[in-house]
């Protein structure tokens, strides 16, 4: 069984913390694959390290920019580590390559209430409008 094979089967079983390795060896061996960097991300997301997960899955957003599945885990996992700076940033920056992204993000349940906040109600301004 490969790498690849073994944190696919660890996945299956939800076995989060045995997959964790598994798939930073994948990384050590090929970091330029965008994939690979989401899956440490949901890795760290299904155990809790939101803010390590939002790190793994902003590169892979740097090797894959445009896959908006990377942006949205992106914010729900800076949401989850309750880190809303660095979310209205990567909003700003993705809503100036997307500016769908603002309604995408104003639709969800689980940001839409964050723009009843100030700082956010000027991200919606911004993008609004433009």
């Amino acid at each position: 069984m490969n790498l690849i094979e073994r944190y696919e089967a660890l996945v299956a079983q939800s076995d989060w913390e045995k997959a964790l390795p598994v798939i930073q060896e994948v990384i050590e061996r090929s970091p330029e694959i965008d994939t690979s960097w989401f899956n440490y991300g949901v890795c760290l997301d299904e155990l809790g390290r939101h803010s390590e997960a939002a790190e793994a899955f902003i590169k892979a957003q740097e090797k894959n920019i445009e896959d908006w599945g990377i942006h949205y885990r992106i914010f729900r996992s800076l949401r989850l580590a309750g880190d809303l700076e660095l979310f209205l940033e990567f909003a700003d920056y993705s809503c100036s390559m997307n500016k769908e992204m603002i309604h995408t993000l104003l639709e969800d349940e689980d940001f839409g209430v964050l723009f009843e906040r100030d700082d956010f109600q000027a991200l919606k301004e911004k993008w609004i409008q433009n």
